[in-house]
């Protein structure tokens, strides 16, 4: 299995300046909400570009690995459709599938309450290895 000391920069618990996002995932699918705080802000009012696309990346790998892999992102393709104030709640969703022996395809969007798009992604995911055996593929 992938090493990890729950120090990741969206979901480490134990990073003091981390996101701390908490994503639910399974059967290709991994899903988040939270509310973000000024320190993630680019321009005054608006979280910064650079954090809605590492929440985008969090979100496909986590549902990437929900397919029973240890993956990492190699391509991530961001579209921006409207900005987020910090303290604005905001939904994160995901979904993967397995294309190729070492490839898996994902998308991802962030919307607003109001159900308006943030941003959405599409992720090429490399797969490391199974997490059932820990055999690199």
């Amino acid at each position: 299995m992938m090493k990890t000391e729950d120090y990741c920069f969206v979901c480490g618990s134990r990073n003091p300046k981390g996101i701390k996002a908490v994503f639910n995932h399974g059967q290709g699918m991994s899903f988040s909400e939270l509310t973000l705080s000024d320190e993630y802000q680019g321009w005054s009012g608006i979280i910064h570009g650079g954090i809605i696309s590492a929440l985008l990346d969090e979100a496909c790998v986590y549902a990437g690995n929900s397919l029973g892999f240890n993956t990492v992102t190699a391509e991530l393709k961001v579209r921006f459709k409207n900005s987020v104030a910090p303290h604005e709640k905001i939904f994160i969703e995901a979904k993967a599938e397995h294309k190729k022996s070492k490839l898996i395809e994902a998308k991802a969007w962030i919307k607003k309450l109001d159900g308006s798009l943030v941003a959405e992604a599409e992720s090429k995911l490399i797969i490391k290895e199974k997490k059932s055996d820990n055999k690199i593929l």
